[in-house]
């Protein structure tokens, strides 16, 4: 399996998800102009990521890390990370426990308030970090 990466664009972020160290980073800007043909191969890869450590029994060594560094997030692209993080957090019955990290400007209470809220639809708990 191989990992995902998409450069970020104008509309997009950029976007690693590495199945070897389980570190999943998402950086930019996240406002697709087609937000599920965008979002709809991440669900894919995630899934496709399911099934081979499943298949395989082997997740990576570390578990799984995402880290959320955008500076801005349009509301359909939150509802689609939402999708991506409860899809992720489905593996705590595997026995893995994901790191949620969200990072944000100190000055930008939105983006900060932004993963504060899909934390609670979640029932989860994020590492709240500023932005490095």
């Amino acid at each position: 399996m191989l990992p995902f990466y998409a450069g970020a664009s104008e509309y997009t972020p950029k976007t690693e998800l590495s199945n070897h160290t389980g570190i999943f980073e998402f950086s930019g800007v996240s406002r697709p102009e087609n937000v599920s043909e965008f979002y709809n191969k991440l669900i894919n890869w995630i899934r496709e990521f399911e099934q081979h450590c499943i298949g395989t029994g082997k997740w990576p060594e570390n578990g799984i890390t995402v880290n959320f560094k955008l500076t801005y997030c349009n509301s359909a692209s939150s509802k689609y990370i939402y999708q991506l993080l409860e899809m992720i957090l489905g593996w705590m019955k595997y026995g893995i426990k994901p790191v949620v990290n969200w990072y944000f400007d100190e000055n930008d209470d939105t983006m900060r308030d932004d993963g504060m809220d899909i934390a609670d639809a979640l029932d989860y708990e994020f590492n709240f970090l500023p932005m490095e």
